[in-house]
């Protein structure tokens, strides 16, 4: 990866993305410019917009993020093909093992708040390559964590490493989500599809990578190597990587910010589509596989299977969401089709009832293909939409507004994956799998009305 930095930037105005910190002439907040942005900002009116295409520094750039999002999507599945096993050996209760990964989502969920103000005094990309190096740092003390003798040592160093990572791959999310709205402000969905495809990418082939390593040198090896490429990536990045950085010093008021944002309707219906993407796919894959092993008799190597075929009609179809937002006037008709169409395909998962199938293995696999296929239609916009309302509801189109919607964009992404597992396994525990999809579709369904209403509003005023 290397970037190149533009011999010459472009005075920038209050309603411009920010440019490379240390311009002579520094505009009026801080950013990132190894080119011109893609296009200008949205228009308020939600006019179609017409992106430009973008400079070979720029493709540098993005594939740039891509690659760190690959890795951040590895660390999070490296480890599930056998870390389990690995703690149980040691006598560690299947409850405590359930509590290493589910820590991960905790901790990130606490600290998302705190990055914008960090990113702000530190500088973003300064942040960002931290964070990718904390995190590699972290997995390979990971995999030294073998040699510690006993069970309760072992998951204890576990637990720290995990909330390491985590605080790492925080920064770096919100982060890249911030140099995202500051330097693609016109084609953020489109990148927002990249970044979020190269980390289902990650998460896809990460579990058959390292079961691979694992097998072949033992539980050391699969962190060694995705550790030690983070943290060279990391070093790279800090080598060549243009600075995002505020080049004024007057202070946030987080409260005002975070009134004028709730202010607007439009931003709370993107948080919920945010949080219900999150939990869905999260209570999902938390709580199928049991019922996949014994109502269908799907092995856990097929089930993998299937959700690598799942997460690849994700991959294909994301970009072409993400264009199809950035060219019409009201996304909102779109993605409330969406939602409605993932409701239904959830109820095709385990067949609800009141449909009268049997449940077999080719719906079960066409339920979770057109989850994934679709749920990107709603989530992928979310980013952009929230940018824009909030400059229309009355922030600046600055790099403290990009900083702050990323943060609270994420915060409302990993509440989802905190409360979806722990709302999954009640509602499996007391009523069965199938009911459980009900509830969720029912949810889905519900958040497909919504912007539906959204979509009916938008029409209406552009009349």
């Amino acid at each position: 990866m290397t970037w190149i930095l533009a011999s010459e930037i472009p005075k920038s105005t209050p309603d411009s993305p920010q440019h490379l910190h240390g311009d002579p002439q520094p505009p009026n907040y801080g950013t990132m410019a190894a080119t011109p942005p893609f296009s200008a900002p949205s228009d308020p009116a939600g006019s179609p917009r017409t992106p430009a295409k973008s400079s070979p520094r720029q493709r540098r750039l993005l594939a740039g993020l891509a690659v760190v999002c690959v890795l951040s999507g590895s660390l999070i599945a490296v480890m599930v093909p056998f870390f389990p096993s690995e703690a149980a050996s040691r006598g560690v209760s299947q409850t405590t093992i359930s509590g290493v990964f589910s820590c991960f989502a905790l901790t990130q969920m606490l600290l998302y708040p705190l990055v914008a103000p960090l990113a702000l005094r530190l500088g973003v990309t300064r942040l960002y390559n931290i964070g990718i190096a904390t995190a590699g740092v972290s997995t390979i003390a990971f995999g030294t964590f073998y040699h510690i003798p006993g069970g309760a040592g072992f998951i204890a160093a576990c637990f720290v490493a995990r909330v390491v990572e985590a605080a790492g791959t925080a920064a770096v999310s919100a982060c890249g989500f911030t140099i995202i709205g500051n330097q693609f402000s016109g084609r953020s969905s489109s990148v927002v599809a990249l970044v979020s495809a190269a980390q289902s990418a990650g998460l896809s082939v990460a579990p058959a990578i390292g079961g691979g390593l694992y097998a072949a040198a033992g539980f050391g090896l699969p962190f060694y190597v995705l550790g030690s490429v983070m943290v060279v990536t990391a070093a790279v990045n800090m080598r060549f990587m243009p600075a995002v950085e505020k080049t004024d010093d007057s202070p946030s008021d987080v409260t005002k910010m975070f009134r004028t944002l709730a202010a607007s309707p439009e931003n709370w219906l993107c948080l919920l589509i945010v949080f219900c993407y999150s939990l869905d796919f999260f209570t999902f894959e938390s709580c199928v596989a049991p019922y996949a092993v014994a109502a269908l008799g799907i092995t856990p190597a097929t089930l993998g299977l299937y959700f690598t075929v799942a997460t690849g009609s994700y991959v294909f179809t994301s970009i072409l969401w993400a264009r199809l937002a950035e060219r019409t006037t009201n996304p909102y008709s779109m993605m409330s089709l969406c939602l409605l169409l993932v409701s239904a395909s959830q109820l095709l998962i385990p067949p609800a009832s009141f449909l009268g199938l049997q449940p077999t293995w080719w719906l079960f696999g066409l339920g979770m293909t057109l989850q994934e296929a679709l749920f990107g239609g709603a989530y992928i916009p979310c980013f952009q939409l929230m940018l824009a309302a909030s400059v229309r509801a009355g922030l600046h189109d600055d790099l403290r507004t990009h900083a702050f919607v990323s943060s609270v964009f994420w915060s409302a992404y990993s509440l989802g994956t905190v409360v979806g597992p722990l709302a999954g396994g009640l509602l499996v525990d007391a009523y069965g799998f199938p009911l459980m999809m009900m509830a969720v579709a029912a949810l889905t369904l519900t958040v497909a009305l919504l912007t539906a209403c959204q979509a009916g509003v938008r029409t209406f005023r552009a009349r």
